[in-house]
């Protein structure tokens, strides 16, 4: 009986440590523990796996026209959809279009999510932007996107191609 002991404790430790050299390979051979592996040299990784919910979503609404109330009344759309309007006001410049949607690497997601509420609105990545996200409401701005018409131009457009000078990490 000891022998077989013996024998079984041998094989198992075998086995053990068999095991642990394969483990041991698959981690330091695994493609996935350098997030910035296919990115060029000096490119900026901007993250796009979590998308945020709009309740994590902090917003700065500027009045780029010369209707008053409006970036407050937009304001008021963007909280009843879920998003934290942190501060309101007028745009240094007036914009002639629906919208301006201000974001930089840090909010590429949360950005590219707050565009979807505006319809013909327009993304103005900064790869230098370091505020909050900014949206400067123009003329042609009648009213935030409901959450289903957000959501469904959210997913036909999805993140998009990556701005130059980035390279996106899941």
């Amino acid at each position: 009986m000891r022998i077989a002991r013996i024998r079984a404790l041998t094989v198992l430790c075998a086995l053990a440590l068999v095991a642990g050299l394969v483990t041991f390979w698959a981690i330091q051979n695994d493609s996935q523990t350098s997030a910035n592996g296919d990115c060029p040299p000096g490119a900026v990784v901007i993250k796009t796996d979590d998308i945020p919910k709009p309740e994590e979503i902090e917003l700065v609404v500027l009045n780029g026209t010369d209707r008053d109330g409006l970036a407050d009344q937009a304001a008021l759309q963007l909280e009843d959809r879920g998003f934290v309007v942190t501060e309101t006001g007028d745009a240094d410049e007036s914009y002639d279009g629906t919208a301006l949607v201000y974001f930089g690497p840090e909010q590429y997601a949360a950005g590219v999510h707050a565009h979807a509420y505006f319809y013909q609105g327009t993304q103005a990545f900064d790869i230098d932007w370091d505020k909050p996200i900014t949206i400067v409401l123009g003329d042609d701005f009648q009213e935030v996107r409901s959450a289903s018409d957000a959501r469904q131009s959210f997913a036909q457009g999805g993140l998009g191609t990556p701005p130059e000078g980035t390279c996106t990490v899941e």
